[in-house]
């Protein structure tokens, strides 16, 4: 009797040790999978930027913040490639090196037909694709679709933008027009826009990104300046 009230203390012991391991390894697998998950959706961003000069004296330089590639990732892979020029020994029109941004009243501040953008062509030769074709992914644009009044913009949400309420400057190209699935790209200064304009800057375009604080100065130089078009003296992408 005695060794028959030891075994079965023993079992009474061990069978809810088992059963707490057992749902400890189940909880511990099902957070683990979470976890894996969750940094699966955690994207990769990338940063850009932009040496500019105006009649051959440097103003500084502009850098950009691309949170998520893969919102729009055909738009946002020739954009990099470009700037990064890694397709220049095959094509050199593929860069942005010593193309100029739009110059004129609409583009000088201070002008009565400003309109808080500046736009860079670029050679109309993209890095993705057929270099002469037109880039098109209306599945991505699809899920990446944002209704303002007056019609719709695509990409990032512009009220998801740091400093969207007064000074956010964004990234983005055109997704209208003659411009449209190419080189083209605008830096659009919507946060310091009158407020009949702002979002209403992005319409028919993708944002794709938001230019950081630091660069204000140079841009404000840029758009204030008379003398000449802004050229783009170096571009690429930083290594952090």
């Amino acid at each position: 009797m005695h060794m028959r009230s030891l075994i079965f203390f023993a079992l009474s012991v061990a069978k809810p040790l088992l059963c707490l391991s057992f749902s400890v390894s189940r909880e511990s697998s099902r957070f683990g999978s979470c976890l894996h998950a969750h940094s699966d959706e955690i994207k990769s961003s990338t940063r850009i930027f932009f040496d500019m000069s105006v009649e051959e004296e440097s103003v500084g330089r502009i850098v950009f913040t691309i949170p998520d590639p893969d919102i729009l990732p055909l738009h946002t892979e020739n954009l990099i490639k470009l700037c990064s020029q890694e397709r220049r020994s095959i094509d050199p029109r593929c860069s942005y090196v010593k193309c100029n941004f739009n110059f004129s009243p609409q583009f000088i501040e201070g002008f009565p037909q400003y309109r808080w953008a500046h736009f860079l062509g670029g050679r109309g030769r993209n890095a993705v694709g057929r270099p002469e074709g037109k880039i098109s992914d209306p599945d991505s644009l699809r899920k990446c679709t944002h209704s303002i009044y007056g019609g719709v913009y695509y990409g990032l949400r512009y009220d998801e933008i740091p400093g969207n309420d007064e000074s956010a400057v964004v990234l983005t190209v055109p997704l209208a027009g003659p411009g449209r699935g190419s080189t083209g790209l605008s830096i659009v200064r919507v946060g310091a826009s009158p407020q009949e304009w702002r979002e209403r800057l992005l319409l028919n375009s993708a944002v794709l990104g938001w230019m950081e604080p630091e660069s204000n100065d140079v841009l404000l130089t840029m758009a204030r300046q008379r003398i000449g078009p802004p050229t783009v003296v170096d571009s690429g992408v930083i290594e952090d």
